[in-house]
């Protein structure tokens, strides 16, 4: 395992999930990572499909099951508010994620920002664990985006890897799911550049040391 993958396992992510909103759930890619799962089911849930359920006890301690209590609007989500404050406390520095297509979660995560806690709503859990957990936010750190993009981009063939500055400032824009050029890509670019993982070969085209 490489310096990279040893920084990435030290980030714990915590994803919130709300059963009530969101029943497509895909377990298959956190098998081993740095993944904890809590699915939130409704009071009058009592269909839940028996191969998630299986997946889900082959994984163990990753995977934990809240019913919760009583029903009424809203209630699922003040049980998710009450599990991820708590979570806060315990692993300030983890990554956490709510599965829910449901808006109302987004002035608390607006405010968990202003704390310089990341936390992320989104309505596919497979976006999250198919990138390692690592979906870039604005209040991440540049260390954190700069691991980001090493990592994805040591997942790429060395061939097929951005080989001019245009073309790899365009990757790192779309990585981080920016519309247009802003500074936190550059900063990326000079980084890789200062810490020798990126250099210019005699013909003028970008090498990697990943």
């Amino acid at each position: 395992m490489n310096d990279i993958s040893n920084y990435l396992v030290m980030k714990n992510n915590y994803i919130l999930v709300d059963f009530e909103n969101v029943q497509n759930i895909d377990l298959n890619s956190i098998k081993g990572k740095n993944f904890y799962i809590k699915i939130f089911v409704g009071t009058n849930q009592t269909k839940i499909p028996i191969e998630l359920v299986l997946k889900s006890q082959d994984l163990g301690g990753q995977v934990e099951w809240i019913q919760i209590n009583g029903s009424g609007k809203n209630a699922l989500d003040f049980h998710i508010t009450f599990v991820l404050g708590r979570l806060t406390q315990k692993d300030s520095d983890a990554f956490f994620h709510i599965i829910s297509k449901d808006t109302g979660f987004d002035p608390l995560i607006a405010y968990l920002k202003s704390q310089k806690i990341f936390c992320k709503r989104s309505e596919d859990i497979s976006l999250i664990t198919q990138s390692q957990g690592l979906v870039w936010d604005e209040t991440m750190s540049l260390e954190d985006t700069y691991t980001m993009i090493i990592n994805k981009l040591s997942l790429i063939d060395k061939n097929c890897r951005p080989k001019a500055e245009e073309t790899l400032k365009n990757y790192i824009k779309s990585q981080l799911g920016l519309k247009q050029l802003a500074p936190i890509v550059n900063d990326i670019y000079q980084k890789l550049l200062s810490s020798k993982k990126i250099y210019f070969n005699q013909v003028k085209k970008i090498e990697y040391i990943l």
